[in-house]
């Protein structure tokens, strides 16, 4: 079982060696407008995204240009039991998360939920694709991940990289299940 605690440790390691780091006030700031101009404006708000960023202290993460510009920038949502049957009716809010829902330190994580990712650059993008699935495959290969693709980019990356499947309902949440040996031969 996963535990808040380890959750953010790993985070900060596994991305870290992506050269990735956790992410400030002002690096969200800037995160979140680098998302909207390349993504959709149409995403969690910056006092969304440090809210979730302060619960739990791995949620949004940056890599950065040798300029010291943000080069991409990747956010997740670690989810604790009572997220189930939202993520199993393909319901869960992206955009507004339930703060409920968000697993803190100290508790069970049962799932992680993809919930953005940019990049400013062809290596920023590159990076937080990589984190993506090192996250999936690495870091966290016992728990599923969700999300939902607002670009051909993004669904690139979840349905053929990371092999999420649609999860019924009328959300367009997909879910790739645990990295499984059995997966890892395949």
């Amino acid at each position: 079982m996963t535990i808040i605690r380890d959750f953010a440790e790993r985070c900060r390691q596994g991305l870290g060696e992506l050269g990735m780091t956790a992410a400030s006030r002002h690096e969200i700031v800037q995160g979140r407008a680098l998302a909207a101009r390349t993504v959709s404006p149409d995403i969690a708000t910056v006092e969304t995204l440090s809210r979730v960023q302060e619960l739990t202290g791995a949620s949004c993460f940056t890599s950065r240009t040798p300029d010291g510009s943000i080069a991409g920038v990747i956010a997740i949502i670690p989810l604790r039991a009572a997220a189930r049957s939202q993520l199993a009716g393909g319901m869960f809010d992206g955009i507004t998360p339930p703060e409920e829902l968000v697993a803190r330190p100290g508790e069970p994580v049962i799932a992680i939920y993809g919930w953005g990712m940019a990049g400013a650059t062809w290596r920023g993008r590159a990076t937080v694709m990589a984190g993506a699935v090192k996250l999936h495959r690495e870091i966290f290969p016992t728990l599923p991940l969700y999300g939902r693709a607002a670009t051909p980019g993004g669904e690139r990356t979840l349905l053929r990289r990371i092999g999420a499947q649609a999860v019924p309902g009328p959300g367009g949440l997909v879910v790739a299940q645990p990295w499984t040996p059995a997966r890892r031969a395949a």
